[in-house]
């Protein structure tokens, strides 16, 4: 794949992102709106060539882009990324748009956009949308320090909300939604676990969280 063109498979996210991306986007299609998965996987190159358009070689080194990489993409013109490190490159991070009459939506104030950004906001992403600086409204992302599972420790305020919240719902959850996993969460996520049959680990991984959001 070339460094100009974005990935849209949502089969190359974090296993965990899949499931939550899964479980959005059929909530956002059951809300009537159509959604545009418009990149997913982002390579360090892509993110190098992005950080490029706009800048000289010397401000992408001073960046940290090596000198043959900065010199191959610094381009003149608008810049549309500020940093190196882009949650992409993890695979924990989606940009979606909705689609209205064929045609993209980029407008954050779109009525399908709000109903984006809140239905993503609900499965645990964090919207770009709402950054006081540099907004990027069709980013979303799971920022954190996780793998294959969720747990205390391995998890993001968004996503332990979600799950806060979904096990409050079928009744394994009593405490506040706060979006702080601790001993009450995880007795929680146990409960959860043990009423599946489940060594009670305190973790919740791709089957629990698929069960656990509808999708499975």
């Amino acid at each position: 794949m070339a460094v100009t063109d974005q990935c849209r498979d949502a089969g190359k996210l974090n296993v965990l992102v899949q499931v939550m991306l899964a479980a959005a986007l059929k909530e956002i299609k059951s809300a009537g709106v159509t959604p545009l998965v418009v990149e997913t996987y982002r390579s360090k190159e892509r993110q190098y060539y992005l950080y490029g358009q706009g800048r000289t070689a010397a401000q992408c080194v001073a960046a940290g882009i090596p000198a043959t990489k900065a010199k191959k993409y610094a381009k003149s013109g608008k810049q549309c990324t500020w940093t190196l490190s882009s949650i992409h490159i993890q695979k924990k991070a989606v940009d979606v748009v909705p689609v209205r009459k064929g045609k993209a939506i980029w407008n954050a104030q779109d009525k399908d956009s709000k109903k984006i950004i809140e239905i993503m906001q609900k499965y645990g992403f964090e919207a770009g949308a709402n950054w006081t600086k540099s907004p990027d409204s069709p980013h979303f992302q799971v920022k954190g320090d996780f793998s294959k599972v969720f747990m205390q420790g391995k998890t993001t305020t968004y996503v332990t909300r979600t799950v806060q919240r979904a096990l409050k719902k079928f009744g394994f959850y009593y405490g506040d939604v706060d979006g702080i996993w601790g001993a009450g969460t995880t007795k929680a996520v146990n409960r959860y676990r043990k009423a599946n049959g489940w060594l009670q680990s305190g973790k919740l991984g791709k089957t629990g969280l698929k069960k656990l959001l509808g999708i499975l």
